[in-house]
């Protein structure tokens, strides 16, 4: 994180000290995910003891290499001390980096032979004595030994067979006999084994004997039927031997291949030292190298034939059959999985620190992919990129003797683990194996294995590892690299938890610009598998080897080849499946669709080929958008196919929504898989043909889209879905400019000149909950029931005759004002001009002579939203919008700034403090306000669009939450900081988001795991306006300048810092107690969000925004008809959780403008709750609320909606309920406590039930009933 505040000190002994003060012990625990070893091996009957001293034990991530490190007392420095902190300040910019990798090493790497794997390996050596002595069995028939397995198992399971099962009367011949080899394999063996948050496993090679196989059993799933029937009878046998007894036996899938079953042992729970450990041990099937004959199994030769498949189908002839590369694949990696762990065990022997850099990687790795994660209720499937990739990948940038015309630097072998790592980050980072594919040595021809795709070829030129790995998983892995790498090259010091802890990476709601939740019906979606088959379309499905990743690929297909403009990553993640159902179809499986969307995902037009130029591309275009695709002519002449997702006239909120429409378009219009109806636009529906393949077929599923239901939340009751298109906040601007034009055209009128219009309004600046609102100020009927007005601060050229007496400088601002509005009145007679004050019967000169100010509030900081000066309203004619004009005097800063040096120089320190107050404020309202202003509007207007959203979202979370608000928590400028906070820093090593849902789960994130007592919340708006490498090279000296020497928050408390604001003066803090509150609202937010996603419903979105009750103290119900802000509440969400298929019902283009303008353009206007019209700006809740403030800020603690919000929440503040001894000036309602004593005083406690009724008494009129809760 950028605010670490480790990272502030600036020598090394400091943070050495601070590493060794802060145990790093709930590192591994933040690690949440374990990597899989599915291709790991030893030799052929090779032990793994061969490679290990066993004489001398090993401590996790201990360096066998590595010299004893302990010092005696009195002892110096070593050189090579001195050289080794050089080389890591070099390396890694700070030492604390280091030293953070170090501990999370030892604490996570998992070492055989130690003293906490001692059951572990007395464990595995009574698994291995059971292999070997199973008895064999004799040959059968396939029906005969399905009867075997079950009659041994007393039919709790059958054989695993892959799909297709094989037919009963197959001629083949089954049989069983104990392995030949049997050794421990894996990262486990190799001394990389990490230990996460879901354990490790360890790998058991059983090599199976090459008697049971004949010649040609590489054919038509021959070898993988006798393969399952291998692990059948490895279950039966261990199930029946004493392993049971520790054990639990079961059966998974290696790299969710179901040709590919394996047999897993995980300990019981009353093996308590096993179950600790949170392991599981792997029994992985292999054969010989020599048991079939690997050349026949090239990637480009074909081994299942159409006739197998299909009875009745024609082969023709072999060489013209489509090749099976992921199925060689899957037999070859069999073959070679003892060849593959002794290269790897070389490689070890070469480089001594090849095994940590390789344990990195697989924190790194789990850390950063969704595979096997959760979504609510919905477990991933796990990934086949796995941490043996990764490993081969290192193990080849250390081994390859030259380039090869391949990107990336080689690595040596005298490097360290940290050098290694950043060295194969950097490698992924830039290189496409799709584009470019890789191989161990020159001696193949590398064409044939990168047909298929992506390749890296083993060092025996005999499989590609990359077989069956998706390319998006390739693009999410490179993209990840990107983002790590460029962490370690410009901010080491502070990309610790970015890199390697933090979850947010692996997390598929919220890494994501759009996710979709499809429910898609796999009988429907893939080939029959009875009847007449299409023999073909069913060979392509087996080819992946589970139905669940070719109905995967199918999608990920068409969604990539459609928006290949508009994202940079489009995933397709599967819900996970029992066992038993690997190889069923089921009517609905669940998909999650991630899109990381570019700087184009907005674009209204997509454009495609030109059917003259490209007659092939555009024949593809229009079979993907059927009759979405328009011939277009061009500005530039062109005459190209393209199609169309709205007008100009497109607020930014429904651009966000653009690529999920086009998604769900195409799902349906491919897949039938019918979108929830807030989704698609009419003319989408209007525009939308099912393809050829779907015409006649019923709905096959459904998609489920979050981002639509919660936008509502950042709506108001009086805008509806049609509004949208014509309240926004651009209107809001352009009246502003008009006004600010017609200002300026009265200079001629004016004493002076005008400088400038500074707007501070959230409304004009794209933060506002909605748009301002604008109503018609014709024949006087521009009321309604709040009048929200938009603050503009007016500022003439300087002058010298401004009086230097802070009375008579007001007055004569006063004037300016009124001779502003005297002459705005005379040139726009149809607008409605006030000039008013807002002292409420308090004098500009109160405070200031005397020391106290009415407005403090208790956190003790001024009462900032009080602007305690004149103001000229001005109901804008042309726009329907309320402007509060302002004026911006700069002599009046100055002036008090000079009257606070004179009250301290003659020692009055209560005059000073008012005047010092006063000042802050005026400094607030004219500057800081005006400059945050410009911050948030350059973020929202021009880099991140989506920014508005989220922080719109974020503050109706929090006012519906009651803590929005100086009165009574998170003022809105420090909400707008948190949400700028996530588009100006990556966080947790993610790119700034693209959609409003996703920028507001980050924010929760943020609040509900940022460590506000240790690290310090910068946001940089520099880094919004420059570019990558710019924003890197100078984050150092933009943040650090400001923010050094700043220590850490003593208590927990929410602050957010900025560049021009280092120590948090602007807007001040949240107190503990609201921070804790936020922390924990937060968590439960994202538990809702999550579950919400995952179940594919928004019916507990409203849980969301849901505040509960029982937490406070007591709650005052508020009459209704006296709030007037109750139409700023959200609408009640009613939204479908399914989709249904609509009745098709044409709507001709060329009619939809006449359809829209026909529609009178109306807002919502109501009439004034008290019956006086034109009141601007009038709230009496939030005006009630800060005078309950005001009163009782140190014994209650309020709390309420300032959007609407029915309710008061009051909470007894618990210091103030102690008894304290009796004193003449008692800051509340007390009443003596009988018979009890605070030192020689009565004892007295404050009259809760006196309080209460006085609060009921201020708040005649408005408090209707209240609840007392304790």
């Amino acid at each position: 994180m950028a605010g670490r505040s480790a990272i502030k000190r600036k020598h090394a002994s400091t943070e050495l000290a601070t590493q060794k003060k802060h145990s790093r012990k709930s590192e591994h625990e933040a690690v949440e995910h374990s990597d899989s070893d599915e291709s790991m091996g030893v030799s052929d009957g090779e032990d793994m003891s061969d490679h290990m001293d066993e004489d001398e034990p090993k401590l996790a991530g201990e360096n066998s290499t590595a010299k004893s490190t302990e010092r005696r007392p009195g002892q110096t420095v070593t050189n090579a001390e001195i050289m080794a902190l050089n080389e890591a300040s070099l390396l890694f910019k700070t030492n604390l980096f280091k030293l953070q990798v170090d501990e999370l090493l030892n604490e996570t790497m998992v070492t055989s032979g130690s003293k906490a794997t001692r059951d572990l390996d007395a464990a595995l050596k009574q698994i291995r004595d059971v292999l070997v002595a199973m008895e064999s069995t004799k040959e059968m028939s396939v029906e005969a030994a399905v009867n075997h397995v079950r009659k041994l198992s007393k039919s709790k399971f059958s054989v695993p067979f892959p799909d297709p099962a094989p037919p009963a009367d197959l001629p083949i011949k089954m049989a069983f006999d104990a392995p030949e080899v049997v050794n421990i394999v894996g990262s486990y063996a190799l001394g990389m084994a990490v230990r996460t948050g879901q354990g490790f496993s360890v790998d058991m090679m059983a090599q199976m004997p090459a008697s049971l196989f004949q010649e040609r059993d590489h054919l038509n799933f021959r070898y993988f039927y006798k393969r399952a029937f291998f692990v059948a009878m490895v279950r039966v046998l261990l199930q029946k031997s004493a392993v049971q007894d520790a054990f639990d036996v079961d059966f998974d899938l290696l790299r969710s291949d179901t040709r590919l079953p394996i047999v897993v042992l995980r300990p019981k729970p009353d093996m308590r030292r096993l179950a600790k450990l949170n392991c599981s041990v792997r029994i992985i099937p292999t054969i010989a190298p020599d048991t079939l004959p690997l050349k026949r199994l090239a990637p480009g030769r074909n081994h299942v034939r159409f006739s197998f498949l299909a009875r009745g189908a024609s082969d023709g002839e072999v060489d013209e059959l489509p090749p099976t590369p992921q199925y060689n694949a899957a037999l070859v990696s069999d073959a070679l999985l003892t060849t593959h762990i002794t290269y790897l065990h070389e490689t070890k022997d070469l480089c001594a620190e090849f095994a940590r850099a390789a344990a990195l990687l697989r924190i790194w790795h789990s850390q950063h992919s969704s595979s096997g994660r959760s979504v609510g209720s919905q477990h991933l499937m796990r990934s086949r990129m796995n941490g043996f990739i990764l490993t081969m990948v290192l193990a080849w940038l250390v081994r390859s003797a030259n380039s090869g015309g391949v990107s990336g630097a080689r690595l040596s072998t005298a490097m360290t683990a940290h050098q290694l790592f950043k060295g194969t980050i950097e490698f992924l980072a830039i290189h496409d194996f799709a584009s470019l594919p890789a191989q161990f040595s020159n001696s193949v021809d590398i064409v044939e294995f990168a047909q298929g795709g992506a390749a890296l070829v083993d060092p025996t030129a005999s499989v590609n590892l990359l077989a069956g790995v998706a390319p998006w998983e390739l693009t999410e892995l490179r993209m990840q690299a990107q983002r790590t790498a460029r962490d370690l090259n410009h901010h080491s010091a502070s990309c610790f938890d970015s890199v390697f802890l933090s979850t947010a990476l692996s997390d598929v709601v919220s890494k994501y610009d759009h996710i979709l939740r499809v429910e898609v019906d796999l009988e429907v979606l893939l080939t029959t598998r009875v009847g007449d088959i299409d023999a073909q379309k069913r060979f392509y499905e087996l080819e992946h080897g589970h139905p669940i990743i070719a109905a995967q690929s199918r999608i990920s297909k068409v969604l990539n080849s459609a928006l290949a403009h508009y994202t940079r990553l489009i995933s397709v993640h599967a819900a996970s499946s029992i066992f038993d159902n690997r190889t069923k179809l089921t009517r609905r499986h669940v998909f999650f669709i991630g899109v990381v969307a570019n700087s184009e995902s907005r674009r209204l037009v997509d454009l495609g080929p030109s059917p003259d130029a490209e007659p092939q591309e555009a024949a593809r275009f229009r079979a993907l958008w059927g009759r979405k695709a328009e011939l277009r002519r061009f500005r530039d002449g062109s005459i190209r196919l393209a199609t169309v997702w709205g007008t100009n006239k497109m607020p930014q909120e429904k651009r966000a929504f653009i690529v999920p429409r086009m998604m769900a378009f195409l799902l349906q219009r491919h897949f039938a898989i019918y979108a929830q109806p807030d989704i698609l636009l009419p003319e989408d529906k209007s525009a939308l043909d099912m393809s050829p393949q779907m015409e006649s077929a019923d709905p096959m599923g459904a998609v489920f889209e979050l981002g639509q239901s919660i936008n509502e939340f950042a709506s108001t009751r009086d805008l509806s879905a049609s509004d949208t298109d014509r309240v926004t906040f651009e209107a809001a601007l352009i009246g502003f400019d008009g006004l600010q034009k017609e200002i300026k055209g009265l200079e001629d009128k004016l004493p002076l000149r005008v400088l400038a219009l500074h707007p501070v309004a959230p409304g004009l600046r794209y933060s506002s909950l909605a748009p301002p609102k604008p109503l018609s100020v014709e024949h006087g009927n521009g009321d309604d029931a709040y009048i929200e007005p938009l603050h503009v601060l007016l500022e003439f050229t300087s002058s010298t005759k401004w009086p230097d007496d802070i009375a008579a400088l007001h007055k004569v601002k006063t004037a300016f004002l009124l001779r502003v509005a005297e002459c705005y009145r005379e040139a726009h007679p149809a607008a409605q001009v006030d000039v008013c004050n807002r002292f409420f019967g308090y004098s500009a000169a109160d405070g200031l002579l005397t020391g106290i100010s009415p407005t403090q509030l208790a956190s003790g900081m001024d009462d900032f939203d009080y602007e305690r000066d004149s103001f000229v309203d001005i109901r804008h004619a042309q726009s329907g919008l309320t402007f509060r004009i302002s004026l911006l005097c700069s002599p009046e800063g100055a002036l008090l700034e000079r009257k606070v040096q004179e009250m301290k120089r003659a020692k009055l320190t209560p005059q000073a403090d008012a005047l010092e107050s006063a000042y802050r404020r005026w400094t607030r309202t004219n500057q800081w306000r005006a400059m945050h202003h410009r911050q948030i509007l350059d973020l929202c207007q021009r880099h991140h669009p989506a920014a508005s959203l989220t922080i719109r979202l974020l503050k109706r979370w929090l006012s519906r939450h009651m803590l929005l608000g100086q009165s009574v928590g998170v003022p809105e400028e420090v909400a707008e900081l948190i949400a700028a906070r996530i588009f100006t820093d990556s966080w947790n090593g993610l790119a700034a988001p693209k959609s409003g849902l996703t920028g507001f789960i980050r924010c929760l994130q943020l609040l509900a795991d940022w460590r506000w007592k240790e690290d310090l919340c910068v946001v940089d708006f520099a880094a919004a306006s420059n570019g990558i490498e710019d924003q890197q090279q100078t984050r150092k000296e933009r943040i650090w300048a400001p923010t050094e020497g700043l220590a850490a928050n003593e208590y927990a408390v929410l602050r957010i810092v900025t560049l021009e604001n280092p120590d948090a003066e602007w807007w001040g803090t949240v107190s503990v107690v609201l921070t804790r509150r936020l922390r924990s609202l937060a968590k439960a937010a994202l538990s809702v969000i999550h579950t919400s996603v995952g179940v594919g419903s928004d019916t507990d979105l409203p849980q969301v925004f849901t505040t509960p009750m029982s937490d406070y103290s007591f709650v005052l119900k508020l009459d209704k008809s006296v709030v007037c802000r109750q139409f700023d509440q959200p609408p009640s969400l009613v939204q479908p959780t399914h989709a249904e298929k609509p009745e098709t019902k044409e709507i001709f283009k060329n009619l939809l403008p006449d359809m829209q303008q026909a529609q009178a353009f109306r807002v919502k206007q109501h009439s004034n709750l008290f019956g006086q019209p034109n009141m601007v700006g009038f709230d009496p809740v939030s005006l009630f609320v800060r005078d309950l403030v005001n009163v009782y800020r140190d014994s209650v603690l309020f709390f309420y909606d300032m959007y609407g919000g029915r309710h008061i929440a009051g909470l007894w503040n618990p210091a103030f309920m102690k008894n304290s001894p009796f004193a003449a000036t008692m800051d509340a309602n007390m009443m003596p406590v009988p018979d009890e004593k605070v030192g020689s005083k009565p004892a007295v406690a404050v009259n809760k039930q006196a309080v209460i009724e006085e609060i009921i008494r201020l708040g005649e009129g408005l408090v209707e009933d209240c609840v007392v809760q304790e």
